[in-house]
C-alpha cells in the first residue's frame, strides 16, 4: 500500500508517501445534536442512524493488508463507539484495486452474500480469512464455513449471475474518484456538506479524537 504524511486537526499521523489534503469546515456555533434515532439500512452496506450528524464513507478492497487490519481492529470500535450510538452513518463502498488479482471476486462473494442478508458476517470472513485465500483465490471455501449450505448455494448463483453486483461496485468507483483516491483503505468524512478525505491506516486513538472534536463544533 501507499503510505504518506497527513495533517489532521488533531494529531500529525505518520502513514505515508501521498499526502492527501482535507477541507475543514468552519465550526459551527452550536455543538452537533445527535439525534439517536434507530438504526435503520437503506442497503446492506449502510449502518447506523439516517440522521446522524457524521457520515464516514469506509473505502477499502479486499485484498489489502492494511484494510484488513483497518476492518478487523478498527471498525469494530468506530461501530460501538460512534454507529451504535447514532453519532455516525457507516457506508462501505467498494474499491478494488488493479494490482489484486482476486478482490473483484471476493467483493462479488461479499455482496452476494448481501443479497440474502448475510454482507457483515461474510465480509468480516473475508477479510479474516484474506491470508488463505489471497495467493490461489479460493473464496469460496472460505465464505462457506460461515454459511449453511443453502444460504451458499444462494451466494454461488448470484456470483454467476448477478450482474448487479458488478454494478454497485462500478458506481463506488466513480464516487471514489471524485474523492479522488489513490490508495485504501480510505475514509471520506462527511460533516455539514463537507467531504474530508484521510487515506491511509488511521489508528482508532487518532480516529476517535478527531470524530470527537468535529461532534463538539
Amino acid at each position: 500500500m501507499k503510505s504518506f504524511l497527513l495533517l489532521l486537526p488533531v494529531a500529525v499521523i505518520l502513514v505515508a508517501q501521498t499526502p492527501l489534503v482535507a477541507q475543514t469546515p468552519a465550526a459551527a456555533p452550536k455543538k452537533a445534536v445527535i439525534q439517536k434515532a434507530a438504526l435503520t439500512q437503506t442497503n446492506f452496506k449502510e449502518s447506523g442512524s439516517p440522521s446522524a450528524p457524521i457520515t464516514v464513507e469506509l473505502y477499502t478492497d479486499y485484498e489489502c493488508p492494511a484494510c484488513r487490519e483497518f476492518y478487523l481492529s478498527t471498525l469494530p470500535l468506530l461501530t460501538n463507539d460512534f454507529v451504535k450510538t447514532g453519532k455516525v452513518r457507516l457506508l462501505h463502498r467498494d474499491y478494488p484495486l488493479p494490482q489484486h488479482q482476486f478482490t473483484k471476486l471476493a467483493t462479488r462473494y461479499a455482496n452476494a452474500a448481501g443479497q440474502i442478508g448475510k454482507y457483515d458476517v461474510v465480509a468480516h470472513q473475508i477479510f479474516e480469512s484474506q491470508p488463505d485465500w489471497d495467493q490461489n483465490g479460493n473464496i469460496d471455501v472460505q465464505v462457506a464455513k460461515v454459511l449453511s449450505p443453502a444460504e451458499m448455494e444462494k451466494v454461488r448463483n448470484l456470483v454467476k449471475t448477478d450482474s448487479n453486483l458488478d454494478d454497485s461496485v462500478a458506481k463506488d468507483q466513480a464516487m471514489g474518484a471524485q474523492d479522488r483516491l489513490n490508495q485504501t483503505p480510505t475514509l471520506v468524512i462527511v460533516y455539514k456538506g463537507k467531504r474530508e478525505t484521510i487515506g491511509g491506516l488511521l489508528s482508532y486513538t487518532i480516529l476517535k479524537s478527531y470524530l470527537d472534536k468535529k461532534l463538539e463544533q
